[in-house]
């Protein structure tokens, strides 16, 4: 049987627009034990906060807006349950719109300057190409990552050099092996910080879509050292 419990979460406040240092409010929540931190989130925006900025959409942990920082960790809060004491802050370190929303407008800018589509040598005939179903299924599924920004902010090489981050990594690597890409994926990557990565797995741990960053950064790796990778 569920139990009802109370939550106590901290939530770092801040209108960078108002001049005012950030701060934080302290909350209780009542509610069963297996809420979601995005559950405790709403609760108070909707009872006791109702200037308070977050976001979300899908609720089911597909859409990759929800994500904050709980405790020190990156997380999806539609997914994460709720602990009893809670510290709920914006990821970092993404500028901040306000509260716990974080400013993309960085993030879409260099999504869009990697040209994630496919890259062709040659005009598209316009019908389908053939692809083996094997490679196909591993595109697809590089192409589930949310970029909900978890495993960049939980990245300890973003912090401390110049790396773009993993979930970079991972869209880069998915063109690397598209049949129809010709870019010289392996360049980006090491222009984007790919060799600065500790090989810490943390992006691969902390993943909300089970995919492996690491994996994608380890596989550009033997592109450098055995000379596979293709240029364009």
């Amino acid at each position: 049987m569920t139990r009802t419990v109370t939550v106590t979460a901290e939530i770092r406040r801040h209108d960078p627009s108002s001049g005012e240092p950030a701060h934080y409010d302290t909350f209780e929540v009542e509610g069963m034990e297996n809420m979601r931190v995005l559950d405790v989130i709403r609760s108070i925006y909707e009872n006791q906060a109702g200037d308070l900025a977050y976001q979300f959409a899908c609720r089911i942990g597909r859409c990759g807006t929800c994500a904050v920082r709980v405790n020190g960790v990156s997380v999806l809060a539609c997914q994460e349950q709720c602990k009893p004491h809670m510290k709920i802050e914006p990821l970092q370190p993404f500028p901040v719109l306000r509260d716990l929303v974080i400013d993309r407008t960085e993030v879409e800018a260099r999504y869009a300057a990697l040209a994630l589509t496919p890259q062709r040598a040659t005009e598209h005939e316009g019908t389908p190409d053939a692809i083996d179903p094997e490679l196909a299924g591993d595109i697809c599924q590089l192409d589930s990552c949310l970029a909900c920004m978890v495993c960049v902010s939980s990245c300890p090489a973003v912090e401390e050099r110049a790396f773009d981050g993993p979930a970079f990594m991972l869209k880069l690597r998915q063109m690397a092996i598209h049949p129809s890409d010709d870019k010289d994926r392996l360049q980006q990557a090491v222009g984007a910080g790919m060799v600065e990565c500790f090989g810490c797995d943390l992006c691969t741990q902390l993943c909300p879509a089970d995919l492996s960053p690491a994996e994608a950064i380890r596989e550009f790796r033997k592109d450098m050292i055995f000379g596979t990778g293709r240029t364009a």
